[in-house]
């Protein structure tokens, strides 16, 4: 069964196989090309679980490796498949879990954590003798989104789209989803060299808030020149 499969192949990356039983996962390799296919998604699923996960998810998986290699037993068949104890079965249907929630993760839904790699602010010529602006650069770059709503909320004349246009990330970085989109469509309609990117923001803000069907309608109103067509157009074909 595919538990089997996995706590070998686990093993197997591990380097925790006898010299026999590491020949005979290898021959089996060789002459059995479903097991071959699955073990070539299961070391792209270790991969991403080893690089996305948290590290108690890593340990744990090394914890099931360590459980494993307390448990095999060579077959003496001709095709030598490892086998396990009966009650083993149950640690190792930890193993399928991890694999379906993978799968899951890769079929759902995008987030809009996927695409909110903001351009840092450049605005410093601007910020001279403005304390408040400085604050705001500062903050936005460092990601303190919350503190870089509070610096823009201090400055009086905020009619410039580029301010307007890192002011509106900044509240969709903190839910302030209505203030934000006011500032983008405000941009979106002007002729300013935001244009595009408001309305890259106002999809993303939608994103964020699982309204599809409003992050797609914005999507498709990015133009071919714009900056962020290519990434509109991924992010479409993933909401499809």
């Amino acid at each position: 069964m595919n538990e089997e499969l996995y706590i070998a192949f686990d093993s197997y990356l591990n380097n925790e196989l006898s010299p026999e039983e590491k020949l005979a996962f290898e021959l089996q390799l060789l002459n059995d090309e479903d097991v071959k296919q699955k073990f070539e998604l299961f070391k792209e699923i270790n991969g991403y679980l080893g690089s996305k996960f948290s590290n108690d998810t890593v340990d744990f998986k090394k914890n099931l490796g360590s459980i494993s290699k307390e448990n095999f037993i060579e077959n003496n068949k001709k095709t030598k498949v490892i086998s396990f104890k009966p009650w083993y079965y149950a640690v190792a249907a930890s193993i399928t879990i991890f694999l379906g929630t993978y799968m899951f993760m890769q079929n759902a839904n995008p987030t809009y954590n996927d695409y909110n790699q903001h351009e840092n602010a450049m605005f410093m010529e601007r910020s001279v003798g403005d304390e408040n602006l400085k604050t705001a650069q500062k903050t936005f770059n460092n990601k303190e989104y919350k503190k870089t709503v509070e610096a823009f909320e201090k400055i009086t004349n905020l009619t410039n789209p580029e301010l307007q246009y890192f002011y509106a990330i900044s509240l969709i970085e903190t839910n302030n989803y209505t203030k934000a989109d006011i500032l983008l469509n405000t941009i979106k309609t002007g002729t300013s060299v935001y244009k595009e990117k408001a309305t890259w923001q106002l999809a993303l803000s939608n994103l964020k808030q699982k309204k599809y069907d409003e992050c797609k309608m914005y999507l498709e109103q990015i133009s071919v020149d714009a900056e962020d067509y290519g990434n509109a157009q991924k992010l479409l074909k993933k909401l499809d």
